[in-house]
């Protein structure tokens, strides 16, 4: 992961949480919705842009991607492609589902920027790890079905842990 990659993601965290402040959580799920089925529809359409997307976005797992042959890339690209339709499934039912709570009550936004950026600077520390741990289940994965379930493994213990942050931060400030 380079400097390009963590601006990229900076930029994207601080658009996130403008979008959700202003047009609230909903809208701004929603919105992400529908890019990512965008996307998922276009990588399935022509697999080059896929292939760009990811050598733009992070070279460095492009480049793990691409010594382990074609076949191995088809097949990410193909289980990568999946993952982005059910993202896309998984944030459109999400954002429905805020739009008619928000609906329903007055509700302001969780977090100000005070209270946003440790919660930035965690997750942006777990995605820096996630994309070095990718990297390392890939050049010792043999093929991209023990590479799928490491990286299973590893989503799931990062996801406890945010789980774990997001408590201690929600029980800190009750108590």
């Amino acid at each position: 992961m380079n400097l390009k990659s963590v601006g990229m993601l900076a930029l994207l965290l601080l658009i996130v949480f403008s979008m959700s402040n202003t047009l609230g959580t909903g809208i701004t799920l929603l919105i992400f919705a529908i890019i990512f089925l965008v996307q998922a529809i276009l990588f399935s359409i022509k697999t080059e842009y896929y292939d760009k997307f990811l050598s733009f976005t992070n070279p460095g797992l492009y480049s793990a991607y691409s010594e382990k042959g074609s076949d191995f890339i088809r097949k990410k690209r193909r289980m990568n492609i999946i993952s982005y339709y059910l993202f896309s499934a998984i944030t459109g039912f999400n954002a429905f589902t805020q739009i008619r709570l928000m609906t329903k009550i007055d509700a302001r936004p969780l977090f100000n920027y005070r209270e946003y950026f440790p919660f930035a600077i965690v997750i942006m520390v777990l995605i820096f790890l996630t994309n070095h741990a990718s990297i390392l289940t890939i050049k010792k994965s043999k093929t991209a079905n023990e590479d799928l379930g490491w990286n299973i493994i590893i989503g799931i213990v990062l996801a406890i842990i945010l789980v774990g942050f997001v408590s201690l931060y929600v029980f800190h400030s009750i108590f």
